[in-house]
C-alpha cells in the first residue's frame, strides 16, 4: 500500500500537467483510496498492539492547544468538503504530559467522527477547560446523535454503528475501530472518554478527560 501511494504521489507531482482533468480526477480517487487503506491497516496494527499491551507511551509535557490546532488544520479538507463550520473555543495554552503522536491520533479520530456524523451545513465546536483536578477537551457536533442502544457498542472493537438506509446524510465509511483505539490510548494516559447525547438528531459531545492527580 505504501508503494501504491508513493507512485500516485509521484504521478501527481511530476506529471500532473500532462494529464487531463478527467485523468487527474481518477488519480485523486486512487490517492484517497490508498490513504483510507493505509489508515485502516495502521488502525488494525494498533488494535493488535493494544490488545497485546505492546504500546508504550512517550509522554512529555506538551501544549494541548497546539496539538488541537494542528489536528483541526489537518482535517480542514474534510470540513470544507462536507460544508461544515468548526469553531475552536480555546483562549489559553494548557500543558499536560502526553504522547504527542498518540494523543494527536485520538483527537484526529474524534474530530473525524464528528465531521462524518454531522450533515452538511452543521456545526462542530472544540473547547478546552481545566480545573484543579482535570483537563477536559470537548468535541461537540450538531450531527445525528447517539441513541442509548448505540452507546452500548460505541467503544467495542469493530463496533461500527450501522447507518445504511437511514437517510441521515452522513459519511458511513469505516469499520468501527477508531473509537476503540482512542479509548485505549486515553486510558493509557490515565484518562477517560465521556460521551453525551440526547438521542437521534440531537448532536453529541465527546469529552477527553485527563486527570492531573495521575501525573
Amino acid at each position: 500500500m505504501t508503494s501504491v501511494y508513493g507512485v500516485i504521489q509521484v504521478l501527481l507531482k511530476l506529471y500532473s500537467e500532462e494529464f487531463s482533468e478527467e485523468v487527474k480526477k481518477y488519480i485523486e480517487i486512487g490517492k484517497r483510496g490508498s490513504l483510507r487503506m493505509k489508515e485502516l491497516i495502521n488502525n488494525l496494527l494498533d488494535a493488535s498492539r493494544l490488545n497485546a499491551k505492546r504500546i508504550e507511551l512517550d509522554r512529555k509535557k506538551e501544549n494541548l492547544t497546539e496539538i488541537i490546532s494542528g489536528c483541526v488544520s489537518d482535517m480542514n479538507y474534510l470540513i470544507t468538503r462536507r460544508n461544515l463550520k468548526i469553531k475552536i473555543n480555546i483562549s489559553n495554552n494548557v500543558y499536560f504530559e502526553v504522547d504527542k503522536l498518540r494523543f494527536g491520533q485520538v483527537l484526529t479520530n474524534l474530530i473525524s467522527n464528528a465531521i462524518k456524523n454531522t450533515p452538511e451545513k452543521g456545526n462542530i465546536s472544540i473547547s478546552l477547560s481545566e480545573n484543579s483536578e482535570f483537563i477536559d477537551i470537548s468535541i461537540k457536533d450538531t450531527g445525528v446523535g447517539i441513541t442509548k442502544k448505540e452507546k452500548e457498542r460505541l467503544f467495542e472493537k469493530f463496533g461500527k454503528i450501522e447507518r445504511y438506509g437511514q437517510n441521515l446524510n452522513v459519511d458511513i465509511a469505516g469499520v468501527g475501530i477508531g473509537l476503540f483505539i482512542s479509548k485505549e490510548i486515553v486510558e493509557l494516559h490515565d484518562g477517560e472518554i465521556i460521551v453525551e447525547s440526547e438521542g437521534r438528531n440531537k448532536g453529541s459531545t465527546f469529552i477527553i478527560r485527563l486527570y492531573k492527580e495521575n501525573i
